[in-house]
């Protein structure tokens, strides 16, 4: 059936397709629409959850993003955050969205791309066409980018014409006095205010772009709409690919009504279900670790070594404040009363108000050298890789720090939420730590069994260290910075102990969190001793088997990477055209 937005399909009611894209997310979307632009081309979306985003007003409606976790549409993964020989914490749910758009329709909106050094990094595992130059234009062409009051026309254009409608966050009145004194405090400090972070460079407090427009949420669901020869068989599930020698010839699916079905591809079988399904298919089909598979009895096809090692993410660091003066959005979103009237009032005549923001309305990028340099770990550390940072090696920022003016609980679930008072949530995110990788392996042959997942956050205690210093920093501007001081009142639940560097230490690995921001499980290499998939995209070992999704990141963006996702879906794209000029 058709919902008037994308073509969903039962099982078996079409047995072929040109192209079958495994996963519905983000990057799978983007190459499934881009393929069918020749109207005469097939594609298959395979989706594990629901069809129809459009109509779930929780991942529509922007400021409701935070209700997503641990709901219906979320995978709700079991997860090893830390394993350490004196601390261990295993956690559920971690986020990723089980919908048609995937974790485009559950993630916090931020639109920015990252560094230049950081992309030109990639290149020695994919080659010379993975660094910024060659993939700048990637991260501008899925969106449209709208500036509709021009209040940015020193901002460049940073859309080509893409379904992905970006804009500036709508500056909501209500949070007037906190914007103000937000600015006022980091400019008392010294720093920047930066909305020139897309040319390569990426510093200072900035406005922030988000996948936003008019108050609606903008997901990669919208690469389909309008395209007939796409097909999504939704709330189905991928059992494992059907390889012959070194070509993939289909896929078998399980069902929404637990009915299996065998899929056959006449061209590419592309596997885009993210960080954690990704490896865990291949896997499940005999690509893989030999070691690792014959422990569940399956047969290596493929001795392919790093599917599902190479786990990197950005622990975060949230912590809140008291806002005095009622200056957050807490009784406008999170308790019944007039205010919170107000916003739905709003939103529901012309998508304004509170509910239409995405709550970032600015977004830092600082570095910290100089705290850093006062540190004997530091220091040591940096001596050791060559006098070069080893935290920003190449001018990148250190941290991406989240201002949300209420209490959000989607990152500090184990604290009640505030029955009074207006708050602001801190989330300090250690962009590129310095731990050995986490990995992603199986828990069993079940195709509907969560793989285990390590992220091995703190392996490496310096990047404790690092996100101390990183919230005693943004404290202090927030704590003496001009204006915000006026406005910013105790600590929530318990005063954070910032005098004491082994308190510090122990509230942050016991408060920590994921920045739900996980790549690289099936890494761009040159071979397969490297990586997984080659500068193409193509698995080492077979002929038109493809990954396209944030487990191909060799390095982790210093960002948010819903940008970069994007991108590697609009380079894996046209990646799969260049090998079938015959259609396009």
């Amino acid at each position: 059936m058709s919902t008037g937005k994308v073509n969903l399909i039962s099982p078996g009611s079409t047995h072929e397709f040109d192209f079958v894209v495994v996963g519905g997310g983000t990057a799978g979307n983007v190459v499934a629409g881009r393929l069918a632009e020749n109207p005469e081309v097939s594609v298959l979306v395979i989706e594990a959850g629901r069809g129809d985003p459009e109509n779930i007003a929780e991942i529509t409606t922007p400021a409701r993003a935070f209700e997503t976790r641990n709901g219906p549409n979320d995978w709700k993964y079991k997860t090893t955050l830390i394993d350490r020989p004196d601390y261990t914490r295993v956690e559920k749910p971690n986020t990723r969205g089980k919908v048609l758009g995937g974790s485009s329709c559950l993630n916090y909106y931020t639109w920015v791309r990252g560094s230049k050094a950081t992309f030109d990094d990639w290149e020695e595992f994919g080659g010379k066409g993975w660094n910024w130059h060659a993939l700048k234009d990637y991260f501008d062409k899925p969106a449209t980018y709208h500036d509709d009051e021009n209040n940015y026309p020193h901002v460049r254009d940073i859309g080509m014409g893409g379904p992905l409608h970006v804009e500036h966050a709508d500056l909501v009145p209500e949070l007037r006095p906190f914007r103000d004194a937000l600015l006022k405090a980091w400019t008392s400090k010294g720093l920047t205010i930066n909305d020139n972070i897309y040319d390569g460079t990426q510093n200072g407090l900035t406005h922030c772009v988000n996948t936003i427009y008019k108050g609606v949420r903008s997901s990669s669901w919208s690469f389909l709409v309008g395209k007939t020869n796409i097909h999504v068989l939704s709330s189905s599930h991928c059992k494992r690919l059907l390889i012959d020698g070194d070509r993939v010839t289909g896929v078998e699916v399980h069902g929404p009504n637990g009915e299996d079905t065998t899929i056959q591809a006449r061209k590419e079988v592309i596997v885009a279900g993210g960080v954690y399904e990704t490896p865990k298919l291949l896997m499940l089909s005999g690509i893989g670790p030999e070691e690792e598979l014959s422990k569940f009895g399956i047969k290596a096809i493929s001795n392919s070594p790093h599917v599902g090692q190479n786990l990197l993410d950005h622990p975060i660091m949230p912590h809140t404040f008291r806002l005095k003066d009622g200056l957050g959005l807490d009784d406008h979103l999170l308790r019944a009363g007039p205010q919170k009237e107000g916003a739905v009032t709003a939103y529901n005549r012309n998508h304004s108000g509170p509910l239409g923001s995405g709550l970032l309305e600015l977004v830092g990028f600082p570095r910290i050298d100089e705290r850093l340099c006062r540190i004997k770990e530091y220091v040591k550390a940096k001596q050791e890789n060559g006098g070069i940072d080893p935290f920003g090696p190449g001018g990148q920022p250190h941290f991406q720090i989240d201002f949300v003016p209420m209490f959000s609980d989607a990152f500090q679930w184990h604290f009640p939420v505030p029955p009074e008072g207006s708050w602001l949530t801190v989330i300090v995110d250690l962009l590129r730590p310095i731990s050995k990788p986490g990995f992603v392996k199986l828990r069993s042959k079940d195709p509907l069994d969560d793989p285990c997942i390590n992220t091995n956050y703190f392996n490496n205690h310096l990047d404790v260290i690092a996100l101390r210093e990183g919230v005693r920093a943004v404290d202090e501007i927030l704590m003496t910075g001009e204006g915000f001081k006026d406005i910013i009142g105790e600590d929530y639940p318990w005063p954070m102990p910032r005098n004491s560097d082994e308190a510090m230490e122990k509230a942050i690995i016991e408060r920590s969190q994921t920045g739900f921001h996980p790549c690289g499980t099936c890494r761009l290499s040159q071979n397969i001793d490297q990586g997984v998939v080659d500068g193409t995209l193509k698995v080492h070992g077979f002929k038109n088997l493809r990954v396209v999704d944030a487990s191909v990141f060799p390095v982790i963006p210093d960002c948010r990477i819903q940008n970069a996702v994007y991108m590697v879906g609009e380079k894996g794209a046209d990646l799969i055209k260049a090998d079938h000029k015959d259609l396009y």
